[in-house]
């Protein structure tokens, strides 16, 4: 099993795209929870859309796809990083029961107060409140593709297509984007504007099968033999987490010593497991003061 992210690029139609296919990462993903089959779906799409989208920009932090939504799934959500280490996680209502076949509306925006977000998130802690988020709309649309599609298409001005599809064995997307006329590129001699109709015909005809069990470069071939894409060197997602136990240590400081203190009274350690990758971090008695007089001396130290 291995991941792999393709992309390419029409020349004539002026017109470029990514492919992706994660099973490795997938799989680690799907290892941590048991999710029925019509969140696997949603998750998976999210995942494979998230990781085109963020090997298709240059920003060095992360890319934030998160769904928050009033049905069965009150949280989905995917992160990726700028080298393409992702990780995603789904929430579910445990009162609330999963619908057998049931798409992203019912799942999400049962009752209308479904919410989507793709968030540009700064690296630097200091600038976390300058991280761009758009706003994606799902009350009009029925899919993942279709949503962001929509929103790439219209908020960003990328006219934009995807086909995604995700089970248990893998998460795939192929995605095609207009590039902007920028600089005479459209008055390039083999330029021809009907070939951004034409790609989009071809990849039409992808199926669900197809993105699922072909290697991104064999899906590429099968679609646009007569097209000839250019392709760039491929890339390898991976699953990554972004936990350590320091970071839960800062969570636990953001707790208060007070509170603290009456978790470990009751339980006789703070335990946190990470909803992402599965680890448990443990914090004793001495773990938690040792949290504490640190934060104090830091505190004494810059006011000295």
């Amino acid at each position: 099993m291995f991941d792999t992210l393709e992309h390419f690029y029409f020349p004539r139609a002026n017109a470029r795209g990514s492919a992706v296919r994660l099973q490795e990462s997938w799989q680690t993903i799907l290892e941590r929870r048991a999710y029925p089959a019509p969140v696997q779906k949603l998750l998976g799409e999210m995942t494979a859309a998230a990781a085109m989208f963020a090997s298709s920009i240059t920003f060095p932090g992360s890319v934030l796809l998160q769904i928050m939504g009033d049905g069965p799934v009150r949280l989905a959500m995917v992160e990726v990083k700028p080298d393409l280490g992702l990780r995603a996680v789904a929430r579910l209502r445990e009162d609330v029961p999963v619908p057998e076949g049931a798409g992203m509306r019912e799942l999400v925006n049962a009752a209308g107060g479904g919410r989507c977000a793709i968030t540009l998130v700064q690296p630097d802690p200091a600038r976390r409140a300058e991280s761009y988020q758009g706003i994606v709309d799902i009350a009009s649309t029925s899919s993942v593709a279709e949503a962001l599609a929509a929103y790439m298409t219209h908020s960003e001005q990328i006219e934009t297509r995807l086909w995604l599809s995700a089970d248990a064995t893998a998460a795939s997307g192929l995605m095609l984007q207009k590039v902007a006329d920028e600089g005479g590129r459209g008055e390039a001699p083999d330029y021809d504007p009907e070939d951004w109709n034409r790609v989009q015909k071809l990849a039409e005809t992808v199926t669900a099968d197809e993105l699922l069990r072909l290697e991104p470069r064999e899906l590429l071939r099968r679609l646009f033999w007569q097209e000839n894409p250019s392709l760039a060197k491929p890339r390898s997602p991976r699953f990554e987490c972004g936990c350590s136990r320091d970071r839960v240590g800062g969570m636990i400081r953001a707790l208060g010593e007070k509170q603290a203190l009456e978790l470990l009274a009751e339980k006789g350690s703070i335990d946190v497991t990470c909803e992402f990758c599965g680890k448990t971090y443990s914090f004793d008695s001495i773990d938690v003061q040792a949290l504490f007089e640190e934060r104090a001396a830091k505190a004494t130290g810059s006011i000295n």
